[in-house]
């Protein structure tokens, strides 16, 4: 296994948003690991290290705000991106203060989250 490959956790029960998410972030070379709810996510954080988060707010069980308190206790380090189709001000407020590094909403431009996440987890490749 390439130990420099990074790799993505994302949490998203969408399929369609799965599958969109899965190609561009394969595509961009990283590794993908998807789960559907906020505790498979601690599950995974737990034993493994991940160089981003990435988050819907509207997945089953606990929402993605309420989960973001919970990755930054395990992972303090890991960048968090915080994606919603529902959001607003208020939403993107208690985002930022709960933990995200960066809140987006849908329709996901990728363009802006291939920028993102290369200047996130790669900073030193930012020309």
């Amino acid at each position: 296994m390439n130990n420099d490959k990074k790799r993505i956790l994302v949490v998203e029960d969408d399929e369609e948003m799965k599958s969109l998410l899965k190609g561009f972030v394969e595509k961009e070379g990283y590794e993908a690991d998807f789960v559907e709810k906020g505790t498979y996510a601690f599950k995974k954080l737990i034993t493994e290290s991940f160089s981003l988060i990435i988050t819907d707010i509207q997945i089953p069980g606990f929402s993605g705000l309420d989960i973001l308190p919970g990755l930054k206790k395990l992972q303090p380090e890991t960048p968090i991106i915080v994606i919603t189709a529902f959001g607003d001000q208020e939403v993107q407020r208690r985002a930022y203060e709960m933990g995200a590094t960066v809140y987006l909403e849908k329709p996901i431009c990728f363009d802006e989250l291939r920028e993102l996440i290369h200047g996130i987890i790669s900073p030193k490749e930012k020309s």
